[in-house]
């Protein structure tokens, strides 16, 4: 189940999102506490500083026990109605389905929004789980790099 963020989900994230190994096909390292507040609270606020973008940011969630396994966000741009999405889950969340359940959710709401008539995914050669996710959701690779990622397309 996906939860619209909120700044008070850093506590509980700050320990899905510890695992160094979550950050190999990404770049940067497990954020601390107030970083985790600081990006939520930016996050939270939905739109971009110049109005371009809106932003759409989840918790996945388990539905038995609500337990956060990782996130869901999209950052749309209005102008070309493009929505770039990303998904990561916790790695001791991982193999068990969460990504691809939750993405599909945020993918028929972007659909039965009519609010992208594209959605994007940036995925690095390596992370071949990731490239599963986009093959089971109908993404396909674009032959376009983007910072050393490939530009997985869905329309």
């Amino acid at each position: 189940m996906l939860v619209p963020l909120d700044v008070s989900d850093a506590e509980e994230m700050v320990g899905v999102l510890a695992d160094p190994a979550l950050y190999v096909h990404t770049g940067g390292e497990p954020p601390t506490l107030d970083e985790l507040r600081a990006r939520y609270a930016r996050q939270s606020r939905g739109r971009s500083p110049d109005g371009a973008e809106l932003w759409f940011n989840w918790i996945a969630r388990t539905r038995e026990s609500r337990t956060a396994v990782g996130y869901v966000q999209v950052t749309l741009a209005l102008a070309a109605a493009v929505a770039d999405m990303a998904w990561v889950i916790g790695s001791e969340h991982q193999r068990r389905g969460y990504a691809r359940e939750a993405a599909a959710v945020v993918i028929d709401w972007l659909a039965s929004s009519e609010r992208a008539q594209r959605i994007t995914a940036h995925i690095g050669d390596e992370n071949t789980a990731s490239q599963g996710v986009a093959r089971a959701l109908g993404f396909t690779p674009s032959g376009v790099i983007e910072n050393d990622e490939q530009v997985w397309v869905r329309e």
